[in-house]
């Protein structure tokens, strides 16, 4: 398709360099010429610059000292007394004429006060005059270290810049004054250095802080300046004096040389390319075909998509690298080839025939074709092919071009997905539970299998959730959230878990409906209904079963302690029928008085209360009725319990002692069950004492508050106490440890202990015996005694 070009003549491209380069050369030889020159200038400038600032700080420090030497002559003078006023007049007009920096010399006492002035015509400052400021703070000092010192510069008369130079004078050990010389700045660098140097020159006086004292010019010196300091080392003091020099010209003079050879070089460098473009302009052609052709062919090879190109006939005319790299073979076992191809499979020949005859025909789906081809060492893997018109620059059809696309992984990849799916509708449909998905915010089913339609219709999915299942759905209330409001960063959350009966069918379902992320990333319901009828039937049976259990284990109990009930019943029996007795017989004797009479019908008529109480709690035992559990004073019913039991311990010789602590708060209960689960526990306890020494069998009833919510009570015996293994199983259906026992009273008491909420466990006396605890719910609003 790309046929090779034929390959290009080497450029000597150093003939062309060759004139850039001797010109580059030249600029760049002119250039550090005048770089040099210009280095040289400044060499010698700055080699100036610095013979006259070491000149002008000779000149000024000289100048400073002799100032010091001629005040330390009067000082010392005014110290021995030798100096009057007269010949400080003469000394002092005579120096400061010969000296103008100097404004005037003063004599000043110990406090700052001018006492002599000379020269007498000084306009600087006055006799009488007060020092202050910094001047009296720098005569302070000096007077203090004794020793002379330069004040701090400070504005004079004329608000020109100024400072002191002050020698202090003792006498013995005392100070007497100080000689001040009120030297002005800038008369000392006008009496220090000629005009010549201050023409050529900016000086600038700055203090130790840097900062600007005076100037003696406002001129501004240009960018091209050389500069330096000299710092004057005053006592006490300490100045700088900042020289700039002027040097004539702009600042774009020492770049003029070095313009004017850039632009010589850039006249000449536009000249060789006005001579070069023309034999450039000739190469364009070529170059530009030369670049197309690398570029198409870069492109081709680059692409991770095969592409192979056929002529009219299903020649293959190209092939790019990763066709050759899917097939494996090379390009030249490629080209040229008619089909069959060699990478086609032997068992394929039909399939693929028929489709490049269809794609020559010009009759290639769109789609492409979907074919399984072989690798040169015999690997099979699946394609999928695409059809086009190959046109050349003329518009006609010299062939066709395909692009081939490696579709084995992204099919296997499809294939298992599919299978994924059909693997989890499968086992989705195969619940029993009904599952449906719906849109947390439009309600619609996006998704139910076959066990949810099945109840609700096969028609369910893309309808509204909330009139599908309207028979078998919570109350609005009952939801733990509302579904429309749930935000993405709340999921996953629970929604709603509970049990629904279905309003038409009448089954009874376990709903759990919770919201998650779908798979578009929107969020949805998830509904699992479990079908729970069967259980509830259970539940149902189980009930009546346990209550069944639980009324023949009370009228066991009250069989086995029938003939204690009736030698109970056969003491108010006697009494009654004698007191009757009696009665007769005296009325038939007339031998009577009523008030006896009376009295014996009293005795009678409690006997007959007291038989009918008996009664009436056997009857209550073993009468058949719906748990009502209510608020009951535990005392009392230990009381009614132990009325039962008292016979069967009176029989035995066992004592029942009850030590229940003062203020126990009522327990809500069902009467007649706990009394059960009581009577049960004690009768057990009497029965496990039945082998030991009449003097230990004692049975004990305790309680204590648990905390705020439950009440314990312990019944404890001293009998012979339970094994390991016995300990273990004592609360199993039909587990006894008793030779004629039924195993299901612990059984039954425990039951009833977890229906009231509370728990029933056992446990050894360390002094011997067992310990049988149980919990019972209190009665929240109460806490006081009953």
């Amino acid at each position: 398709m790309f046929p090779q070009l034929p390959a290009k003549s080497p450029k000597q491209t150093w003939l062309w360099l060759a004139p850039y380069a001797a010109i580059g050369v030249f600029a760049l030889a002119m250039l550090i010429v005048t770089a040099l020159l210009q280095w040289r200038e400044l060499d010698t400038a700055r080699s100036a610059l610095e013979g006259d600032m070491h000149w002008a700080e000779r000149t000024i420090e000289s100048r400073l000292h002799a100032h010091q030497d001629f005040l330390s002559e009067l000082g010392r003078e005014q110290e021995f007394k030798q100096l009057t006023y007269e010949s400080f007049q003469v000394r002092a007009s005579r120096y400061v004429r010969e000296n103008p920096e100097i404004q005037a010399i003063i004599w000043v006492d110990t406090d700052g006060k001018v006492e002599w002035v000379a020269p007498n015509e000084a306009t600087a400052t006055f006799v009488g005059e007060q020092l202050d400021g910094t001047r009296l703070t720098a005569l302070q000092e000096a007077l203090r270290i004794r020793r002379e010192l330069v004040s701090a510069d400070y504005r004079d008369a004329n608000q020109r810049p100024a400072h002191d130079i002050i020698l202090p004078v003792q006498r013995g050990s005392a100070d007497i004054g100080a000689f001040i010389a009120l030297q002005s700045l800038e008369g000392l660098l006008r009496a220090t250095l000629p005009a010549v140097f201050t023409a050529r020159y900016s000086l600038t006086v700055v203090s130790a802080d840097n900062r600007e004292v005076f100037n003696n010019s406002s001129v501004k010196p240009t960018d091209r300046q050389l500069s330096g300091a000299i710092n004057l080392e005053l006592p006490n003091n300490r100045l700088g004096l900042n020289i700039v020099a002027y040097r004539g010209g702009g600042a774009w003079l020492p770049f003029l040389p070095a313009a004017l050879i850039i632009v010589l070089t850039l006249i000449a460098t536009v000249t060789l390319i006005q001579l070069r473009r023309h034999a450039r302009h000739r190469a364009a052609t070529e170059e530009e075909l030369s670049a197309a052709y690398a570029f198409r062919q870069a492109m081709s090879n680059s692409m991770v998509t095969g592409l192979r190109a056929i002529d009219l006939t299903g020649r293959i005319t190209f092939v790019n690298a990763a066709f050759c790299r899917m097939t494996g073979f090379d390009e030249s076992e490629l080209v040229g080839v008619s089909p069959p191809y060699p990478y086609w499979p032997p068992e394929e020949f039909a399939k693929l025939q028929y489709n490049i005859d269809t794609a020559l025909a010009g009759k290639a789906p769109p789609s492409g074709f979907e074919m399984r081809i072989m690798r040169k060492n015999g690997e099979r893997f699946d394609v999928r092919l695409y059809f086009s018109p190959l046109i050349d620059t003329n518009g006609g059809q010299i062939g066709w071009m395909a692009s081939m696309n490696d579709i084995t992984e992204p099919k296997r990849v499809r294939v298992e997905l599919e299978r994924a799916h059909e693997r989890f509708v499968t086992v989705i449909d195969g619940l029993d539970s009904a599952v449906h998905v719906a849109d947390a915010r439009s309600g619609e089913i996006l998704f139910a299998n076959r066990a949810f339609q099945n109840i609700y219709g096969f028609d369910a999915i893309g309808r509204d959730t909330e009139q599908v299942t309207a028979p078998c759905r919570p109350a609005p209330e009952a939801f733990l959230r509302d579904p429309q409001q749930i935000t993405g960063d709340e999921l996953p959350c629970e929604i709603y878990d509970g049990e629904i009966q279905h309003a038409l069918s009448g089954h009874w379902y376990h709903l759990h409906e919770r919201a998650i992320r779908w798979v578009d990333g929107r969020t949805v319901r998830v509904q699992v209904a479990a079908d729970i009828t069967d259980r509830k039937h259970i539940d149902e049976v189980n009930l009546q079963q346990q209550k069944r259990l639980e009324q023949t284990s009370r009228l066991i109990t009250m069989g086995e302690m029938a003939s204690s009930l009736a030698h109970e019943l056969n003491q108010p029996l006697s009494a009654i029928a004698n007191y009757c007795a009696g009665c007769v017989k005296r009325m038939q004797a007339g031998n009577y008085k009523l008030d006896d009479l009376l009295t014996a019908m009293q005795k009678a008529s409690t006997q007959a209360e007291r038989a009918g109480k008996i009664i009436r709690r056997m009857r209550d035992m073993v009468k058949k009725g719906d748990p009502n559990r209510q608020p009951i004073a535990l005392p009392e019913l230990i009381d009614e319990a132990r009325a039962f039991a008292d016979i069967e311990a009176q029989r035995t010789g066992t004592q029942i002692i009850v030590a229940l602590p003062e203020h126990l708060p009522r327990i809500v209960v069902d009467r007649i069950m706990i009394e059960q689960v009581l009577l049960n526990l004690v009768k057990n306890g009497i029965e496990a004492m039945s082998d030991v020494p009449v003097e230990r069998r004692q049975l004990t009833l305790q309680a204590r508050l648990l905390d705020e919510r439950m009440l314990e009570v312990t019944v404890a015996d001293h009998g012979h106490g339970l094994a390991t293994e016995d300990a273990e199983k004592i609360f199993a259906p039909f587990y006894t440890t008793k030779p004629e026992g039924m195993g299901i009273g612990l059984a039954i008491c425990r039951s009833i202990i977890e229906f009231h909420q509370g728990r029933l466990w056992v446990s050894p006396r360390r002094e011997g015996g067992t310990e049988f605890h149980f919990t019972v719910p209190i009665e929240e609003s109460s806490g006081g005694e009953q």
